[in-house]
């Protein structure tokens, strides 16, 4: 009996982080093909390098834990600077999924 990740291709945004490391880990585990984007290479708060990342992986599955994240200072600062950010790649990886 072949588990149900086996040879899908998964994308898990935000996967080298501290939640993400767990999911990928168990995603492999179970057979999955991953690819995790790191923000140094694709910038998922710009609309075509979203699209070209979906263009080129071609995701069966969707996993999306990015997110631009500061300490409590940092937040209080810059609420809206990450508001944005997090609202752009939600919403670029909702439209390519």
């Amino acid at each position: 009996m072949t588990s149900h990740w086996t040879d899908r291709r998964v994308l898990v945004t935000g996967g080298a982080g501290f939640l993400g490391r767990a999911v990928v880990a168990r995603l492999e585990a179970s057979g999955a093909e991953v690819t995790v984007p790191r923000s140094a290479e694709v910038d998922l708060r710009d609309r075509r390098a979203t699209a070209e990342l979906f263009s080129r992986i071609r995701p069966e599955v969707v996993i999306h834990l990015a997110a631009r994240v500061g300490g409590i200072g940092y937040n209080q600062v810059h609420p809206a600077e990450l508001y944005l950010d997090n609202l752009l790649m939600g919403t670029y990886v909702v439209e390519e999924a």
